[in-house]
């Protein structure tokens, strides 16, 4: 007998990939793929908890142009990081690539305002319902 797959379990794309980019000890660069969710932010939260014990550390690059989606988790984790960084005297950058899908939930949370985002965003976002002006 064959029972429908459980709607709660997470499917294979759901999960998350992180990726050390390799550097000087000085400098670490994450990639982040997949959904930063409730079931996948322990997972990030322990990586990057494990290059935040690294000596002689002095930036982080969390680089999440290849998260497809971010969830209050992530939002939250993002702004964890950020103030820790803070607090040890580390510079901390978001790299999104102008992903919109990651950008507006940071925005709607009032987290972007503090975080200092890669170069690579051109334009701010508009918030949902505001008029544009010419």
């Amino acid at each position: 007998m064959r029972f429908p797959a459980d709607p709660g379990s997470p499917r294979p794309e759901q999960f998350l990939a992180v990726n050390p980019r390799p550097g000087d000890g000085h400098h670490v660069v994450l990639d982040v793929v997949g959904h930063v969710d409730a079931f996948t932010a322990p997972l990030l939260r322990a990586c990057l908890r494990t290059q935040l014990s690294r000596p002689g550390l002095r930036e982080l690059v969390l680089d999440v142009g290849g998260v497809e989606f971010l969830g209050a988790a992530g939002v939250s984790l993002i702004f964890e990081v950020a103030r820790r960084c803070r607090r040890r005297g580390l510079r901390f950058r978001l790299l999104t690539r102008g992903r919109s899908d990651v950008l507006l939930p940071l925005r709607m949370a009032g987290v972007l305002q503090g975080l200092e985002v890669g170069p690579e965003v051109a334009a701010p976002l508009p918030m949902a319902g505001s008029a544009s002006r010419a």
